[in-house]
Parts: C-alpha cells; structure tokens; sequence
C-alpha cells in the first residue's frame, strides 16, 4: 500500500521529520518524509496493515512541542496520473509517454529528503516560537562528563531558537542564521542519528556560535567603533568569557548580554546596582523582573502553586507574576506586591545565575523603545554610558526581537486557576488562534492594533497570528520597528492581505501606517471602535458570534468623538451596539492627563462640585473655559482618581501605577480576611456582600453605584461611586485596604447589575471580559466569581493580553467576518 500523508500545524523546528522516521522504522514502511513550510509531507510504502497502523500512530501521537492539526491521507494505489498530479507532482514516475498508469519511485528504506517547494497561498503556516531550553540539554550543559559541558547556546532538535532566526519557510539549517556556522564532525554525526537528528540549531564548543566579553574603553578617546577591537585587554572568549562576566557581575556591574531573542541588561537585584540599571533604562519605578537558577531558588522569595510552577518550568520560559514572601532590597520590586520572576531560557542565562545568583535581567532598550537585536545599535546606544561595563555577546544574527513574555495566575473559588498575559512575546507567538470554523468570505486580513502596547495580526481562514510584543508607537524607533517586522512576517509567512483593519481614532500611528500600506497595495481599509476591538480579542479565542461585552480600560475614542472606557457592548458577529457605559466625567490636560492622578481627581471634585475648595484656580480655569479638556467614560481615570483620594499614588510613573497600588491596597485587606477566616472553621469561603457586612458593618446597598438609563442606555454614575468613597474615607474609620476593597467590590456589583439588566432584555447569557483594567487579578477574580455565581457564562482573554497588545487580534476577526 503507498499513500501520502500531509500533516499540517506546528510540526517544524520540533524533530518531526526524525519521529516520522523512528516511527516508520518500526513500521517497516519505506518512503520518506520532507518539510513543506506550511505542512510535512510523507510518503508511505508497505504491507496494507503497516501503513495503516502507522498513519493511526500519526494522528495520535508526535514529539513533545509539535502541535498537529491536521493528519491528510491520499491513497496512491492505482491512480492516473493526471487524476492525481495536483497532489503527488513531482513524487512519481510515468511508465508511459501517455500517463496512463504511474510507478512510484522505489525506496529501500525510509529517509528524510530535503525540503520541497512551498506553497502558502492557501493557508497560514503554523511555525513555532523560540523553546526555552529543555531538562535533557540542561543537564548536557552541567554535566563535566558531557562534551558541551559549559556550552551556552546547547540545543538539540525540541528546543532552542527557532523564529527568532528563520529568514525563511521551510526550517531547515539552511533557511535560519545557523547557516553561518559549519558543523564540526561530531555534529555532523549527531545530525543524522539520536536525538539531535536534523536538528538545525546543533552546535557546540568546536563549531557553533561563542560568547565573548568586551569591557567598553573608558576615557574621552573612546568611540562607539570599539566593540570591533581586537585587543586582549579587552576582550575574553568563550568560559573565560563568562567566567569574567560573573566575577563583574558579583562586583556590582552592570553588563549587556546578546540573549536568544534580543539583548538584554543584566546585574545584580540590589539597590546599588538597580538604581544604575533604572538610569540607563529612563525606568523610575516599573519594578524589574528577577532570573533564578531554578524554582527551588525562586521559592525562597515567592510563593508558587502547581499552576505557576509549571509555567515556571515550560518550555516557553515566560515571566510569571508571584506573590512575595521575602522581598529583595527596594528598589528591586519597589512597593509591588508581586515579583516577576522567570527560569533560565537558554543556557546562557542558566551559567550566569549559578555563578552569581539572582539576576536582574530586561531587555536592552530605554523604556517605549524596541528591544534591540543589532550588535553596532547596542554599541551605540550603550557605550556611551559609563553605567554599562560590557557587553557578552555571540555572533549569531537575530531576525526578529522579542521580549520576555509575561503571565500571571488568578485563583478562582471555584478552583479554576486563570492564567492570563501581561505581555505575549518570546515563547509564545507566533502561534495562532484556530477558529473553530472557516470566515472565508473575510479574505486575507491585516490587522495594524493599535498605538499603545501595539502588535499587529495576519488573519486567513481560520487562524490568526498575532505578532510579538512590539510597544508604544509614539516612539518613533517602535513605529519604524513595527513597519519592518510587517514586512518580515509578511516575507516569511508569504502573506499577501486583501484588506487592512485599523482603529478608528484618527490620530493614531497605527491607522497613519494602515493608510500608508492601503495606498501602497491599493487595498480597502476597514476602522474598527476601539473596545469593540478589545471585545472581539475574547470572542475570537473562543469563536463566538454574540456575547455582552464589559470593555474596561484607560482611553479609547468613541463613535460620539469622546474618549471611552468603561463600556458595556451588545456584540453579534461584527456588530455592536453600546448598551451602557460609565458616565462622562470632563478631564483638563490633555494627553498628560492620564499622568498626574491628583489632577484627575480635582477633576472628579469639579464634577461634584464646581466650588469646591478642593479644586485649584488654573484647574477651574481650563475646566470652565474648555482649554484642553475632553469627556471620558475612563474606569482608568476613575482608578487615578481614587487612588490620588486615599493617599496611595498621586501619578502614573509608568502606565497603570495607581490602579496597581489601589490593587495592591485591597489585596491586603483580603488577605487579612482570608487570614480570620482560616481560623474559623465555619467559614469555608467569603463573597462581597459579607465582607462589606460582616468585616465593615456597611449595608452594601449604601455603597452600590448608582445605574440610570439615558436615551436607552445605561450609565453608571461614575461620580457618584467617587463621592461614597470620599465619605466613607472622611469617617476616619477604615483602613485604606477597606475603602480600596469598597471601590473594587461596588465595581464588580455594576458590572453584575448592568448584566443582569440586559440579560434581561436580550436573553443573552455570554459575557466577554476585556481591557487593560482586567490585569488587575481582583477585580477579574471578583467579576468573574459574581457573574458565574449569577448563572452568566464568562470569557476573558486566555490567548492574548486583555490591554490594547489584544486589539489587533479582535481587529482581524472582525476583518475575517467582514465582506467589504
């Protein structure tokens, strides 16, 4: 029996093509097996019960990483040939001039062949992301024995770079950065056999990429052309290398490092050294993320569960977001409840944190900007800094940056354990997300994002890829980095877009680039509403058509011309229609209101009242006389706000600051509840109203917020929920982590108020989560638990962050359910 099998999904850069060949083996089934970019093909000869049962094992089992989609079989006994041509061309031999019967080529065995022509017209390929380093190599590395003992770029064919290095489809040596690198004999035979068989990244001591450490020239005749000297005194190879390096770490230094995916700053956790790594970064007090050797060592400082022990461990190596239990020096984490801790994704990271302990290590760029990727950019961009001593680097090229992914974990009542994406990046992307059905009539669509957290998406039939993390588009650097890595998806995954799909805000970056590429490829652009967007990210990870849509966050524009952000929509399909909405509060300052918390708040005391005492003069001034002023619906302005009125954060040194310490604040009163309840027996879990009642002794309807209805819409009463707060603070009876829970939990009951309203006028029982607001892990834990209890069912953002690096996914299944 001959048959071939086409296996489409993520089945590159995995050892496939090695499985398919042990596993013919034991079949006893000849032929071959060979990449196609987008699929693998096989071709299968032997006894009718062999084949079978081989093509049976293929469609439930592959290698640790791969992901099968699909598994195709074409019976190829007895064919014509131009019956048959479009799907074994080039794999068969006519007898006659008239092909009218076919032969196939005889194998005496079963052998990987080189890859063939591709063709990705029909569907986006699935390729994997970057794999952190596995246990097996690991060990390899530690081992005095091994012969890569020490080798810091180990791996073998399921782990190491992978995106990151293609230059093109299908994934072969040949078709990545690993080209530049011959293979030494001992490679050369691994190549062929065990478990590094045909796995592209093989290297070592002898034959692959090698770290070397540059200490930068100090003095006024020093140039950014010196990290192409060759002198001794200043540069060491290989284990001297990075023996050198750990001794300048342990010495307090601070010292770039070329990782897998980008470069990277890495010192020391303590105050010293942070305060010299927040300098060259411009990073005032976003808490640093911190490297352990391995998650004995992270215990020591953070608390894990199983659930973030395992992604901890995974092979995507993301941060992961841990409650403290011992802090490092301030300055670290400052007053953050969490650590961003991560384990070694390469074994780079791995030798240097067993050398010197815990590390900080960020990404190699000043905040907004792009991770950097290039050695001379690096060069330029740090060696003028006298806070940088080196750099360790290698010399294999990097294609496409990425940064560290991070992720957290919300525990819910019910012992579900949410896990959610701060940021999506290195580990993760480009994996798609698979519609459970085809949306052809959307063509092939382009989806831009938007400006803040931007990531754009490639969307065909039914999948979307998203790209990594790229940043804030109003640094120009990012905005240049987003239109080439447009570019380089779009080369590597052969993505030709039959329509563009942008924000609707008309002075965004990204709808400026949209324009561009529009009129460049004479292309329709479609504008999508801002939250819609964010509400679309949820419905397709999960292929809905309809749901209600609470889409919370800091600053969208509206189809009224104002600036939204607490909103309830009524989706279907690609429609929407705004059912409710926090009422409008009017902000003065502009673009840097968002920034200066205490001014948001004099906004809020204006609101209430126009004399008040509260509010300066300039402030009343541009208020009354409309000087850079604008109306919001903005749950994250109202955060601001509350957080300037008890105390906790008066401005937004990096985005969502006050939100986070309000959060913070809560948390720690649930945490005292928490810890009252385990000594009572009785109390085996808690809810919001007993909180309010049995810990505050406050009637939760004297803290509900208020919901009207206007022209047909409902409207939470914004300022109203402001002014309980204030005189519930004014009562000087309850700690700031009280009045913060309050604010989270009257929250959480609009939101359940105002679903429960139009369920009960649509019969509509989805209700999809969405918005920067809903990284804040209580009032997701909170919203969720109140809704599920009310019978609702509840979806929020598993695939990508519910912040606006989500928008460009909801952008392209909109696009995809679009026929214009």
């Amino acid at each position: 029996m001959r048959v071939l099998i086409n296996v489409t999904g993520a089945v590159q850069g995995v050892g496939y093509r090695p499985f398919v060949l042990q596993k013919a083996t034991e079949y006893c089934i000849k032929g071959y097996v060979k990449n196609l970019g987008a699929s693998v093909e096989i071709f299968a000869d032997g006894d009718d019960a062999d084949v079978l049962s081989f093509v049976a094992l293929l469609k439930r089992k592959a290698p640790e990483g791969a992901i099968v989609l699909d598994v195709k079989v074409k019976d190829l006994e007895h064919r014509k040939l131009h019956d048959n041509a479009e799907n074994i061309s080039g794999y068969c031999v006519p007898l006659d001039k008239n092909n009218s019967s076919i032969e196939f080529q005889q194998y005496n065995d079963f052998k990987i062949i080189e890859s063939g022509e591709i063709n990705l017209s029909e569907e986006l390929p699935i390729f994997l992301p970057d794999i952190g380093i596995c246990d097996k190599c690991m060990s390899e590395m530690l081992d005095e024995s091994d012969r890569r003992f020490g080798y810091p770029l180990i791996s073998c064919a399921g782990c190491g770079p992978r995106i990151s290095i293609l230059n093109k489809l299908p994934y072969d040596r040949d078709t990545t950065t690993m080209d530049a690198f011959k293979m030494c004999p001992k490679c050369a035979a691994e190549y062929k056999n065990g478990r590094r068989t045909h796995a592209q990244t093989i290297s070592c001591h002898d034959c692959g990429p090698q770290y070397e450490l540059e200490l930068f020239k100090r003095g006024e005749n020093y140039s950014s052309n010196s990290i192409n000297i060759a002198d001794n005194e200043n540069i060491s190879k290989n284990d001297d290398a990075i023996n050198d390096a750990i001794e300048y770490l342990k010495n307090n230094k601070v010292l770039g490092l070329k990782g897998i995916s980008g470069y990277q700053i890495i010192g020391l956790p303590n105050d010293e050294v942070t305060l010299k790594i927040r300098a060259i970064k411009g990073r005032e007090n976003k808490p640093f993320a911190v490297m352990f050797s391995d998650v004995a060592a992270v215990r020591e400082y953070c608390k894990v569960s199983d659930k973030e022990k395992e992604l901890l461990e995974s092979s995507a190596r993301p941060i992961v977001l841990l409650e403290k239990k011992k802090d490092f020096p301030y300055e670290v984490c400052k007053d953050s409840r969490y650590i961003g801790a991560f384990l070694p994704s390469a074994g780079i990271h791995r030798l240097l944190c067993d050398g010197a302990g815990p590390l900080i290590c960020t990404s190699a760029n000043i905040s907004d900007e792009p991770i950097i990727i290039d050695d001379e950019v690096f060069a330029k961009r740090f060696l003028k800094e006298d806070l940088v001593y080196g750099v360790l680097r290698h010399k294999r090229v990097i294609n496409i940056p990425q940064d560290d992914s991070v992720i957290f974990v919300t525990e819910l009542n019910d012992g579900e354990q949410k896990i959610s994406f701060n940021r999506k990046s290195r580990g993760y992307t480009p994996l798609p997300v698979l519609l459970k059905e085809k949306c052809n009539k959307g063509g092939a669509v382009l989806a831009i994002g938007g400006d803040l957290k931007n990531t754009f998406s490639f969307a065909k039939n039914d999948r979307i890829i998203t790209s990594p993390y790229i940043g804030d588009l109003k640094d120009y650097e990012t905005l240049v980095n987003e239109k080439n890595l447009i570019k380089k998806f779009s080369e590597l995954f052969a993505f030709s877009p039959s329509k563009i799909v942008c924000d609707m805000h008309p002075l965004y970056e990204s709808g400026r680039v949209a324009k561009e590429l529009a009129q460049k490829q004479n292309l329709p652009i479609l504008e999508v509403q801002h939250h819609h967007a964010h509400i679309l990210s949820v419905m397709a990870e999960k292929s809905l058509k309809s749901c209600i849509g609470i889409a919370f966050d800091g600053t969208g524009y509206g189809t009224d011309d104002k600036i939204w952000g607490g909103e309830i929509l009524l989706c279907k399909n690609n429609e929407f229609s705004r059912v409710g909405h926090l009422s409008y509060v009017k902000l003065c300052g502009g673009d840097n209101a968002p920034k200066k918390a205490d001014q948001v708040r004099q906004c809020y005391e204006y609101a209430l009242d126009q004399k008040s005492d509260n509010v300066p003069g300039i402030v009343k001034a541009a208020l009354c006389n409309n000087i850079g002023c604008y109306e919001t619906s903005s749950v994250g302005r109202l955060f601001d706000a509350v957080s300037s009125l008890l105390d906790i954060r008066h401005e937004n040194s990096f985005e969502g600051e006050c939100a986070i310490a309000l959060e913070k604040a809560a948390w720690e009163y649930v945490d005292e509840v928490k810890a009252s309840f385990d000594h009572n027996k009785d109390a085996e879990s808690y809810d919001v109203n007993d909180l309010l009642s049995k810990r505050f002794q406050i009637d939760p309807e004297d803290v509900r917020t208020e919901i009207l209805e206007q022209k047909g819409c409902l409207i939470i009463d914004q300022t109203r929920l402001y002014k309980k707060i204030k005189a519930l603070k004014e009562h000087n009876t309850y700690s700031l982590g009280q009045l913060s829970f309050v604010f989270h939990a009257s929250l959480t009951d609009a939101i359940l108020r105002i679903c429960d309203i139009v369920r009960s006028e649509t019969k509509e029982a989805k209700v999809c989560l969405s918005g920067g607001v809903f990284a804040n892990r209580l009032l997701l834990k909170m919203s969720v638990e109140s809704l599920k209890n009310a019978g609702f069912e509840v979806y929020t953002n598993d695939f990508v962050p519910a912040g606006d690096a989500g928008i460009s996914l909801g952008q392209a299944y909109f696009g995809l359910m679009s026929d214009e």
